[in-house]
């Protein structure tokens, strides 16, 4: 992997500076100037900005990192979605939660202090019931878990559109929630999961901090940090661990403590305090990273959303610890997700990864109709394809997050106003798209939030300019050397296999716009600027850079050729296999033949240039097939079986 920049160095010093060590020193003199290095950097956090994005009040005091990636994320404030579904599924989600009663939200963290509690029941997962059942009712099963991906997806809604209402109901909420919070941690009381809960509390109050600009929601933070303490165990704890250590019920052996250490990261960095930074080494799952690292795979029969979301603390510590071991578990385990993905990049049938090797990928379409638990899953996959992007600018990393972007989360049907949510895709041969059986599940958290870091996973920042990831309608405002720019991006891609890109500046300036080219790019994939042909060599699975003084007006023109691939669904199965276009897979719908060959399948056209749909010839109906995206109430089926 490509050198990554180390440095341990207060960001105050940085920020306002104040005098470095010499180790420092010489890091800062290798960039052009030290006033370019504070541009071209940004502070090792999984959704932070760049420094010049950061309001003087929301630094850090004194928080030391060992890494700074070689790329950055942009604010949430400098991309806008423009009209198309990714900009529709963040509005409804904005405007969704932006709406929720907020004694509704709160009530369960008021009942459980014996406050008064007016509003209505959320129901669902969210109330405080005793009619929870591990085997057949989860009416109550993690009272308020939710809030804290609430609170997160509005403070980063609001950092993306300046919404006043937004940010004034994220500052209602943070101190209406602090007047429950209180050092014995009541709430905690015969609480199934108080990591869980914890650590989403945890986010919504760092980003209603960072993102909200919410003066107490750090002080909110720590109080909450005391309370849960005392019901947290001494590190953290597998499953397996738990079911072993006395338990009153099942689900108090579903916590996953082996999250914490991310959030806890981002805490030290925000506020500077190291009493952050211990509690995360403290919770750093060794025996989950240590044989990751040496590429052992651990991940057998583990939960795999949370495990996958635990992959983003190993990151963390990595930036934070400076620790190459916790970058190693996190690329390989990633990899080894990867290896037993589905063609649409989900993963975790049942919400558990499978022994690779065995065909069990294969044996689970016929077994269950939970192939891939989708907000929250492609929620961790962003997260963890974001960090693993800017710390090696491997583009195959954002391949894997557009796979998992059109084909899972794009098809997600929105949640409705009571809470009704989608969960799973599902690979079933009999597939059909519907709703999680219970209101206000975990997938309706992170739903927004995922919805709201589509701008920041588009675009990325590096010293030598900008790294356009994803082809979405777009446009990105930023500084080049001190001069506004804009990159407007139009685009119908996937259903259409081109992106146009438009730059205005207030003056000329030289820099990099690096575009991704995807691993499967056909031969015929071209790039143009201002009508000519570009002369860099176009290399599938590599960033394209197109580095030249830019000035006012000028466009870029990407086409992409995307031919059409089978990929099976595991080696034990080379027969049972997917139709692919690109970054899509193709689903099939209606009537489907039972005898079909890999050349009728790859033989497939689309139905008309305005439509999604694609017609394969065979030897008896036609068969047709459509993206997940397309897909409403009618079944289908991700992969058929071929001949030939």
């Amino acid at each position: 992997m490509r050198a990554v920049t180390r440095i341990a160095v207060s960001l105050r010093a940085l920020d306002s500076r104040d005098s470095v060590t010499s180790a420092d020193r010489e890091v800062i003199m290798k960039s052009k100037s030290r006033r370019q290095f504070l541009k071209t950097t940004a502070y090792a956090a999984g959704t932070a900005m760049s420094l010049r994005s950061f309001p003087a009040w929301a630094r850090p005091a004194a928080a030391n990192v060992a890494v700074v990636p070689p790329l950055s994320v942009f604010g949430y404030q400098d991309v806008q979605l423009l009209d198309g579904p990714f900009r529709e599924q963040f509005d409804h989600n904005h405007d969704l939660f932006l709406h929720l009663d907020e004694d509704a939200l709160l009530k369960p963290f008021r009942q459980r202090q014996g406050m008064p509690a007016p509003g209505p029941d959320m129901g669902g997962w969210y109330d405080n019931s005793d009619e929870f059942d591990a085997k057949d009712n989860f009416h109550g099963f993690v009272p308020g878990h939710s809030f804290g991906q609430y609170l997160s997806g509005l403070a980063r809604a609001y950092a993306v559109t300046g919404s006043k209402a937004t940010q004034e109901k994220v500052h209602r909420l943070v101190r209406a929630f602090g007047e429950t919070v209180e050092p014995s941690g009541k709430f905690y009381v015969d609480y199934h999961l108080p990591a869980y809960t914890y650590d989403k509390t945890s986010c919504g109050l760092i980003d209603a901090h960072e993102y909200a600009k919410c003066p107490d929601a750090l002080d909110v933070h720590w109080r909450a940090t005391q309370a849960v303490l005392p019901y947290l165990p001494e590190k953290a704890l597998s499953r397996a661990e738990q079911n072993a250590r006395p338990h009153k019920m099942p689900a108090d052996a579903w916590d996953e403590t082996y999250t914490l250490p991310e959030n806890l990261f981002l805490a030290y960095q925000r506020s500077g305090n190291p009493k952050y930074r211990d509690l995360a080494v403290r919770f750093i799952e060794g025996d989950y990273f240590g044989p990751l690292a040496e590429e052992k795979n651990v991940l057998v029969g583990e939960h795999a959303y949370s495990h996958v979301n635990a992959f983003s603390s190993a990151m963390q510590a990595y930036l934070v610890l400076g620790d190459e071991k916790y970058l190693r578990a996190a690329r390989n385990g990633f990899r080894m997700v990867q290896e037993q993905s589905y063609a649409t990049g989900g993963w975790g049938p049942d919400e558990a990864f499978v022994e690779p090797g065995k065909g069990l990928l294969a044996a689970s379409l016929d077994k269950t109709h939970n192939g891939f638990e989708t907000p929250c899953g492609a929620y961790a996959h962003f997260k963890i394809t974001r960090y693993l992007l800017r710390t090696s600018r491997d583009s195959r990393y954002g391949d894997s997050m557009e796979r998992v972007l059109y084909n899972t989360i794009a098809g997600a049907t929105p949640i409705l106003a009571d809470g009704t949510s989608f969960y799973y895709s599902d690979y079933n041969p009999a597939a059909h798209k519907g709703h999680h059986r219970d209101k206000w599940p975990c997938c309706s958290g992170t739903f927004p939030q995922l919805a709201a870091d589509y701008g920041i996973s588009s675009y990325l920042r590096g010293q030598d300019g900008i790294y356009v990831n994803l082809f979405v309608p777009s446009r990105l405002s930023w500084l080049q050397n001190k001069t506004r720019a804009t990159l407007t991006q139009t685009t119908e891609y996937p259903r259409a296999n081109s992106t146009q890109l438009a730059l205005k500046l207030d003056r000329p300036e030289t820099f990099a716009v690096n575009l991704r080219i995807p691993a499967w790019a056909g031969p015929k994939t071209s790039v143009s600027i201002n009508g000519r042909r570009a002369e860099a060599a176009i290399e599938p699975g590599k960033f394209l850079a197109l580095q030249r003084t830019w000035k006012d007006g000028d466009r870029i023109e990407f086409e992409l050729e995307t031919p059409l691939r089978l990929e099976a669904v595991d080696d034990q199965n080379p027969n049972l296999v997917a139709l692919m276009r690109g970054p899509l897979a193709l689903f099939a719908v209606g009537d489907i033949p039972e005898r079909l060959t890999r050349k009728q399948l790859l033989s497939a056209s689309a139905v008309s240039q305005n439509s999604t749909d694609w017609i394969a010839k065979t030897d008896g109906n036609d068969l047709t097939l459509r993206p997940f995206a397309s897909i409403m109430s009618e079944n289908y089926r991700l992969y058929q079986r071929v001949e030939g």
